[in-house]
């Protein structure tokens, strides 16, 4: 959480009474041993231990306190000379193993009191070589060194190794030369205690889950079991110690229920503790300059306010990350990359680096990384090593302050998981060039190569980063780079191919357009064929007629003649060749039959030649109009692709500038062409670009409202299209209406002590206003407070009975459901009738209520729908991410977690789900639409993310106009606008629509773009249009 007021406050200075007794995630000091309490009593069995071996191992799970454990509660005890049978005289050497233990060592011995005193850089650098030498030269090096350089003969020297956890990463490397150094060093160590003669002790602290490394060194091993001490789990009274003792110190007090929500957080999990410390040191800071009176002593509403143990850490440093700039948050990420890592695909652990190497991993300057490193490690947060105050150098190495932060800052968690899939990726890529090399392989194609191409411009990896994980780095990015040159030269080539198909298909369809045409015309032909043989056909039926009507006459002559010989012996040889005539014209009739059935078969199967052809034309023509409509929509589509893309690139860049007036011609630009191109109206970056570009001329579309004096906690809408309710920290609960192009604010709730509103609720039946939080009366009572809206002014009901602080209200027909503020009980109240309907074991962070089933989003991460007439409940999904807000309307169901994930569930199947990403902090509100078109989300990242269900794969707009978290957000009734309340008391209105953003612009802007303008940020080929047409030319 951002701290407005602590921003000038010096961490060194001691502020007296108000002084922070709390040191964070950072380990406790020496100096700090009177804040360390609960481990009274465990340092004489350590001492012990170390008097009789000379060695002491402290191991202890992650979080477990052993550092703090050694300053604070062994060292104290051997400066005051209590450990019998030696000198009382001691010089604690104190190291890390880091990336160059033996080097490590030689600069902690540098800096203890062995050496004469140094004179200057170089004399340092002289002195820092020979002791490093002498260190190297054999195992009997640190024997010797402190043997030679010590001052006072009568003096012992403790070797505290912190971390020796880190040692174990060189043995799992490759390079011999790593794994050398490892045995080296324990070789030194192990002769020193063994060394009669020399009065040395070593102490290590690590992590229980690296003991089974130990194994591997015979002599480290025979110590470690002679000589260990299991640090123990605190028990419950220790761990209340460990809370009121600081507090007591620091001269303030701590509320009992506070320090009882406190040891519930805390559970029995040993590394939670440096989260414990982090957030009393919020706690004690936020109470500090929030507090109401003097006396009053830290309570849960300030722990509440800095997040509780579950978010504290993360929004810490999401607070520190949140003051970079868009290149220090990219180095900021590189940084983190470089410092932690994956052990064997569960769990991180840090990875101390110099400084030089991340800065050539950023590819960034020293300087530049310096000033983001010194945003985590300011006093007030801790969250990096070495301390404020040390100066920076190229070689200084640089850590987390605690593996904690790697598990709690979900951010953090993102980049470690991402850099493990970008070694991974590294690496495979790194062996198939290996292969490659041999002849065993092919060079990549996709979708290898795709996502190698995609982690190549993500990660955009340098040769330091690569050395770190294969040192053959030239040969895979040469591998790479080679593949997709041989890639691009096959696909041009297939386009070229493409391009000559295209050109053959064209040809054809000319070619069969004219073959379409000359078979017409011989379906013509033969058609006058088919006529003109149909004619013969006719004629050859006529002679045949004739043939037959001559041979009857013929015949009827012939018969005559017969009668008649003797009369016409003269006509015998006329009616002879008559016959014969009549024969030869018979045979003639029958031929010419013949040939016209020819002709008319012929010409019926021309015909049917034709039309065949005719088809194939046809079919042909229109499968090359069918080609050509498709040319033409993606030639359309190429060009609305294109706009659009120059639209996304003219919004996104209107973000960046400074001059207002371009500033808004590219924003209302890159909306005129969205508008004509773009089916979808609810583009993000569209959104961005008008609505900050509107801001620069303080429109009052993106004016924020202050009426709460500290953090608006809640935000409802009412009745009526622009109006809703908000309620503050100080108990302050206001009325909003809208009136022409302002809001007015009608007080409902003044400033009130004891009072911090968290949950309203409007009933639209009884025009009534609930409000609940911490309401707390002048006699003790707590209540909720119910108001009256018809009777403006009037005092508000006080439902009593409730007995104790609630956090979440939900109405419905049948009355009004509460959840109580430890999360265990949800109790039903009507009027002064209030009655639990559900009690948990485990803490519910948010709850919803639909028909007669309470559906219940619990820190286990379990979502539970409760039914309240059988009283049984199920649990419907649970990932074991603590669920911190839901919401149900119809058929969806939609919950946030305190990790930044939205989870969208529908049609009641809560197997399949939409995992919609994006916010980077703890969600806080989740809200539906009242037609079920949109939900929102608001979160602590400071951004309330609108998404529409219709089109869920689409990027949600992104309301990021926030100064510090985002507690809830509602639509308005009429989905006009968008209300969003947030931590530093501002609340926010968003118009919902881009067109109300797009009509608003040219009534601010003073000119048009320039023909340079224009070529520079559209395009130079595209042409020039006025982006304002009521305004000229410049």
């Amino acid at each position: 959480m951002k701290l407005p007021e602590t921003k000038n406050i010096d961490p060194q200075v001691n502020y007296g009474k108000a002084h922070n007794p709390f040191p964070g995630l950072r380990p406790f000091k020496i100096e700090e041993s009177h804040l360390f309490f609960g481990r009274e009593g465990q340092s004489d069995e350590v001492l012990l231990k170390l008097s009789q071996h000379r060695f002491v191992g402290v191991i202890g799970p992650s979080g477990s306190g052993k550092s703090s454990f050694i300053y604070c509660g062994v060292l104290p005890i051997l400066y005051g000379g209590f450990l019998t049978g030696t000198s009382t005289e001691w010089e604690v050497v104190v190291t890390r193993p880091g990336a160059s233990p033996i080097d490590n060592l030689a600069q902690a011995l540098m800096e203890a009191d062995l050496t004469e005193e140094i004179n200057g850089e170089e004399d340092l650098k002289i002195k820092k070589t020979i002791i490093s030498s002498m260190l190297k030269s054999s195992s009997l090096g640190l024997v010797e060194t402190i043997l030679q350089f010590r001052r006072d003969s009568d003096k012992n020297y403790l070797i505290l190794v912190d971390q020796f956890e880190e040692l174990f990463r060189f043995k799992d490397s490759s390079s011999a030369n790593s794994v050398n150094e490892t045995l080296a060093f324990i070789n030194l160590l192990m002769e020193a205690i063994n060394h009669q003669g020399a009065p040395i002790y070593v102490a290590i602290t690590m992590r229980s889950d690296f003991i089974g490394e130990c194994s591997q060194f015979p002599e480290l091993t025979k110590k470690i079991n002679d000589s260990q001490y299991l640090i123990p789990q605190m028990t419950r009274d220790q761990k209340r110690r460990a809370i009121t003792g600081p507090v007591a110190v620091g001269n303030a007090a701590i509320a009992p229920r506070l320090v009882q929500q406190l040891l519930n957080d805390l559970g029995d999990n040993p590394d939670q503790l440096p989260i414990l410390q982090h957030a009393l040191m919020r706690t004690w800071d936020y109470w500090t300059h929030f507090k109401d009176f003097e006396e009053e002593p830290l309570d849960i509403k300030h722990y509440e306010a800095i997040g509780t143990m579950a978010e504290a850490l993360s929004m810490h440093a999401n607070e520190a990350y949140d003051e970079l700039n868009e290149e220090q948050k990219r180095i900021c990420e590189s940084l983190f990359k470089a410092i932690t890592e994956k052990r064997g695909g569960s769990f991180g652990i840090r990875r101390p680096t110099k400084l030089s190497e991340i800065a050539s991993i950023a590819s960034t300057s020293e300087h530049k990384l310096i000033d983001i490193i010194d945003k985590f490690r300011d006093p007030s947060r801790s969250l990096l090593t070495p301390q404020y105050g040390i100066r920076l150098d190229e070689d200084s190495i640089i850590d987390i302050s605690h593996e904690s932060l790697m598990r709690i800052w979900s951010r953090l968690k993102n980049w470690v998981n991402d850099e493990e899939d970008a070694v991974a990726m590294y690496k495979r890529l790194a062996e198939a060039a290996e292969m490659y090399q041999e002849g065993k392989t092919s060079l990549w194609r996709p979708p290898d190569l795709q996502l190698a191409l995609n982690w190549k411009e993500k990660h955009n990896p340098t040769l330091i980063w690569g050395q770190r994980y294969h040192p053959a780095y030239e040969r895979t990015l040469s591998f790479l780079e080679h593949s997709e040159e041989e890639y691009v030269i096959e696909q041009k080539a297939k386009e070229l191919q493409q391009k000559r198909r295209l050109r053959t298909a064209r040809m054809t369809a000319l070619v069969m357009g004219a073959a379409t045409v000359i078979s017409i015309l011989f379906l013509v032909y033969a058609f006058v064929q088919k006529t003109e043989a149909d004619a013969q056909k006719d004629k050859a039926e006529v002679q045949a007629d004739i043939a037959k009507q001559n041979e009857l006459l013929a015949e009827k002559e012939k018969k005559e003649a017969e009668r008649q010989t003797e009369i016409a012996n003269q006509q015998r040889d006329r009616a002879a060749e008559q016959e014969k005539l009549a024969t030869k014209a018979s045979i003639r009739a029958t031929e010419q039959a013949k040939i016209a059935e020819q002709r008319r078969i012929a010409a019926v199967a021309a015909e049917g030649r034709a039309s065949e052809a005719a088809i194939k034309a046809q079919k042909a023509s229109l499968e090359a109009q069918r080609q050509e409509k498709i040319a033409k929509q993606n030639e359309e589509a190429a060009t609305r692709l294109r706009y659009l893309a120059i639209a996304n690139a003219m919004a996104v860049k209107s973000t960046q500038l400074n001059d207002p007036q371009l500033k808004g011609l590219l924003a209302q630009q890159a909306y005129i062409f969205d508008e004509e191109y773009s089916t979808y109206d609810y583009s993000p970056e569209i959104y961005d670009g008008l609505y900050y570009a509107l801001k620069e001329f303080n429109h009052p579309l993106t004016n924020t409202l202050q009426g709460h004096e500290k953090a608006a906690k809640e935000v409802v809408a009412g009745a009526a299209d622009n109006e809703f309710f908000s309620g503050g920290s100080q108990g302050s609960i206001i009325r909003w209406k809208k009136s022409g192009e302002k809001w007015i604010a009608d007080s409902i709730a003044g400033k009130r002590p004891r009072r911090v509103v968290k949950s309203l609720v409007f009933d639209a039946s009884n025009n009534t206003l609930y409000a609940a939080g911490q309401f707390i009366t002048e006699t003790g009572e707590t209540i909720i407070e119910k108001y009256n809206l018809s009777k403006p002014g009037s005092e508000p009901t006080k439902i009593k009975g409730v007995n104790g602080s609630f956090v979440k209200m939900r109405i419905s027909s049948n009355g009004l459901y509460v959840l109580d503020e430890a999360g265990r009980s949800i109790k039903k109240v009507s009027d002064n009738q209030v009655t639990e309907v559900y009690a948990s074991k485990d803490k519910i962070n948010d709850f919803d209520f639909s028909d007669d089933e309470l559906w219940l989003g619990k820190d286990s991460g379990a979502l539970v729908r409760y039914n309240l007439d059988s009283r049984k409940d199920s649990v419907l999904f649970n990932n074991g991410t603590a669920i911190s807000a839901i919401d149900r309307l119809v058929t969806f169901t939609a919950i946030g977690d305190l990790e930044g994930g939205v989870k969208l569930f529908s049609d009641n199947n809560f197997t399949d789900f939409t995992d919609l990403t994006g916010h980077s902090g703890a969600i806080d509100d989740i809200k539906f639409s009242d037609d079920a078109a949109f939900m929102l989300s608001s979160s602590k990242d400071r951004s309330v993310r609108v998404w529409n269900l219709a089109e869920i794969t689409e990027q949600p707009i992104v309301l990021s106009d926030h100064n510090n978290w985002v507690w809830s957000a509602d639509f308005s009734t009429n989905k006009e606008f968008i209300f969003s309340a947030s931590e530093d008391g501002d609340i926010h209105i968003w118009p919902f629509s881009v067109d109300v953003l797009g009509n608003q612009l040219c009534d601010e802007l003073e000119r048009n773009m320039t023909s340079i303008e224009w070529a520079t940020f559209v395009a130079p080929d595209i042409t020039y249009e006025l982006t304002c047409p009521e305004l000229e030319k410049p």
